[in-house]
């Protein structure tokens, strides 16, 4: 359903939970707000996102190969990195612009470990998210020439194999008054 005009009555939950999700909402208060109506008086709405500016090594490894090599991946990195509800706060400022109570954010840190180079190019290579998006728009030189950039990035001088990168996501959560 659309995030900005929920197809359910008011208080009709306990809890609205957005994964992942809010910062590829054009208007991200207005979402915030439908959850808050959805959800019962006492109950929760949280959301997480990724902070994709400082706290994912692994993908801005690729985001900043990509912006050295063309125009188009310049204009990538600024997309990716300065999406919505990725700024340390923002998200907190909007559920309490919504009306929420008792809001709080907090960091979470997960760990993605990859085997190998494959392991860690395969959903990218495969059209997964923006990143993913972006390489499918590339034709199959510029295509070689980045699938070489970023191997020759996650190898960093050493051979292909595990890479482990610890990555941030913002997680707040409030109470509908």
């Amino acid at each position: 359903a659309d995030a900005c005009a929920l197809p359910f009555g008011d208080a009709s939950f306990d809890r609205a939970l957005a994964l992942l999700v809010l910062h590829f909402v054009p208007e991200t208060g207005r979402a915030v707000t439908e959850m808050r109506r959805v959800v019962r008086t006492g109950g929760v709405v949280a959301s997480v996102v990724w902070d994709h500016l400082g706290g994912m090594p692994g993908m801005r490894m690729m985001v900043d190969t990509v912006a050295a090599l063309s125009e188009g991946g310049r204009q990538l990195r600024s997309r990716y990195c300065f999406q919505p509800m990725m700024q340390p706060g923002e998200m907190k400022r909007t559920f309490l612009e919504q009306g929420l109570m008792n809001v709080e954010e907090t960091e979470l840190m997960i760990r993605m470990d990859y085997r190998n180079f494959a392991d860690y190019w395969a959903p990218i290579a495969a059209g997964e998210g923006p990143l993913g998006k972006y390489v499918a728009t590339l034709d199959a030189p510029e295509r070689e020439r980045t699938d070489a950039a970023v191997r020759s990035a996650y190898e960093a001088g050493r051979p292909d194999g595990p890479r482990s990168f610890a990555n941030v996501a913002w997680a707040v959560r409030g109470v509908v008054p």
